[in-house]
Parts: structure tokens; C-alpha cells; sequence
């Protein structure tokens, strides 16, 4: 019985245990696994593809390329120029400043804002997959120039980007298995921890019944045991007659100590004689173990001699009889 208490109490936290550090493990995975989705997208593709999207994205805010003499006709320059936008009349300088940095300076908004009046345009928007450092903000400021960084241009471009998220079922249904199989796992694995417990109880507890799997009792209960379910042994009664005359004064003595007894005397050598000191007294349930010390003195006969002027008759027991 012990074995399979412990063997479920080691399988219980085996299952938690194992489950927790499953989806800890699981959770540290995911977060360290390189996310190709998003604004880091763009960072990835040709600047004429980057380009292609910027203007899909600001032909939905209104603006359209301004087709100048050479250039093709989507309206990207070769050359990687800055692109002129129109909307309602109003033109705007376009400028994308992709590189390998992902971190844009000052120095590429130098420039620009001249450029701008010199093109006709009134406003200037500079984008990048990366993003603006804080004093290229400062900059942008001061010119009225908008800047426009990877995590802001991702939502506009986003629709225009080809299976923006091919690869995300894929990774969405193996994430989704793996934390599917991760409490099977946990708890199998605590299973078979549970029949390795129960095997190990079940060799280091000793064989047999119920009583083997329980602990051994203290030395003195199991004296007390032992004593209660050996036959009792009679106790040898002395032949000497000053010895019994001893046996029976120091009977008498003990008696006369319990509460509502005046005193006890033998009248008889089978006769105590007990005055008590009140009507309602009743000792015979203690004074029945004193006599029964000495067996000889067991079955004697017991007189209850009330108080006097007691309208309650002598009462007359035996504890024992022969």
C-alpha cells in the first residue's frame, strides 16, 4: 500500500514538473528562433522591390510618380534617384534610403529639403526598412521632413507583399502540435517515472501484509501489547498468615483513601467493613481494583455502611467471585 502512495504522490509532481519546464523549454525556443516575417522582411529585399512597395503604398495614400523625361515607366529611377510624388496638384520629394545599416543618420536628410524646392515639391518623405537615430529625428523636424521607419511603412506595405506569411501555417501548426504533445509527453513521462518509484518502493520496503507496511510500534507500546495479549499470570498467594494479615491492612488503607470513604476495616478475615461519609457515595467501581491486587482478598465481601443517621440501608457487593 505504501509502494503505490508514494508511486502516485512521485507521478503527481513528475507530471507538473515535467509540464512546466515543457512549455518553459518551449516558450525559450520560439522566443530565440529568428522571426523572417514583418518589418524585417523589407530589410531582405532589392531596393527596386523595396521601392516598388513605397510607391504601391503611397499610390494608396493618393500620390502617383511624376514621369520625367528617361525614366521608366513604373517610375523608379535606375540610378536609385528620389522619386517625385503628385497628388491633387501637390508634389512631394520621395526618398529611400535603403542600405545594409539599419540605422539611418542625419546625414542622409542633409540635402534634401533644397532638393525638394528645387523639384517643385513642397513636402519631403523619407523611408527606410531600418530605422532614424534620434538626431535624424531632430533634423526632420526642424525641415518639416516625415520619416517614415520599417515598423511604420510595414502595415501600409504590407498587402502589396507577395505571401507576406507563406511560411506561417507551417509554423503556426507546428507550434500549435508541439504544445498539443507537450502534456501527453509531460505525463507520459511521469508515468513511467511513477512505475520506476513504485518498483524501487516495492524492493526497499520489506514483503508481507498490511502489518509490514506499517512502522514498527515503540518499545513501550509493544510491551503494553505484548502484555495485554498474554494470558495473565496469577500471582502466588503468600502461606504465611502475618503476611495476609499485612495483605489485608494495607488493602483496607488504600480504600480508606477514595473519595467518599470514612474508612475501611476488616471485621472478618472475608469481610470489609466500609463507613462512607456520605449517602450519594459509590466508590465500588475504584475500591474493586484495589482488592483485586490480592487475590486472595478478590471475592471478599464488601459491606457499604452509610453514615449515621443515613435512612439508606448497608449495601453489601463483591468484586469477584470464587
Amino acid at each position: 500500500m505504501i509502494a503505490i502512495v508514494i508511486a502516485l504522490i512521485v507521478f503527481v509532481l513528475s507530471g507538473f514538473g515535467l509540464g512546466y519546464w515543457l512549455q518553459r523549454n518551449s516558450a525559450a525556443r520560439q522566443a530565440s528562433q529568428p522571426q523572417p516575417r514583418g518589418a524585417d522582411q523589407l530589410a531582405k529585399l532589392h531596393w527596386r522591390e523595396f521601392a516598388k512597395l513605397v510607391l504601391q503604398a503611397m499610390h494608396a495614400r493618393g500620390f502617383d510618380p511624376v514621369i520625367e523625361d528617361g525614366m521608366p515607366a513604373d517610375g523608379i529611377p535606375t540610378n536609385g534617384n528620389d522619386i517625385l510624388l503628385e497628388r491633387d496638384g501637390e508634389r512631394a520629394l520621395l526618398a529611400s534610403k535603403y542600405g545594409t545599416a539599419s540605422l539611418v543618420g542625419a546625414s542622409a536628410l542633409l540635402g534634401l529639403a533644397k532638393s525638394a524646392t528645387l523639384r517643385g515639391a513642397a513636402r519631403v518623405i523619407v523611408v527606410t526598412p531600418g530605422r532614424f537615430d534620434e538626431e535624424a529625428a531632430r533634423l526632420a523636424l526642424q525641415q518639416n521632413i516625415e520619416l517614415i521607419d520599417g515598423e511604420a511603412v510595414w502595415p501600409e506595405v504590407r498587402p502589396y507583399v507577395a505571401h507576406p506569411e507563406a511560411e506561417a501555417p507551417h509554423a503556426d501548426a507546428a507550434q500549435a502540435g508541439a504544445q498539443a504533445r507537450g502534456p501527453l509527453l509531460a505525463w507520459g513521462g511521469a508515468a513511467v517515472i511513477g512505475v520506476l518509484a513504485w518498483g524501487l518502493a516495492q524492493a526497499l520496503l520489506p514483503a508481507g501484509g498490511a502489518d509490514d507496511d506499517m512502522p514498527p510500534p515503540p518499545p513501550v507500546i509493544a510491551k503494553a501489547k505484548a502484555a495485554a495479549q498474554a494470558p495473565m499470570a496469577m500471582e502466588a498467594i503468600p502461606t504465611d498468615p502475618a503476611q495476609l494479615e499485612q495483605r489485608r491492612r494495607e488493602a483496607a488503607n488504600a480504600i480508606s483513601t477514595l473519595f467518599g470513604v470514612d474508612r475501611a476495616l476488616w471485621s472478618t478475615q472475608s469481610t470489609l467493613l466500609v463507613y462512607l461519609d456520605s449517602e450519594d457515595a459509590d466508590p465500588v467501581s475504584e475500591l474493586c481494583p484495589l482488592l483485586e491486587r490480592y487475590p486472595e482478598l478478590a471475592a471478599s465481601r464488601v459491606q457499604l455502611q452509610p453514615p449515621a443517621g443515613s435512612k439508606k440501608p448497608v449495601r453489601f457487593k463483591q468484586c469477584r467471585t470464587y
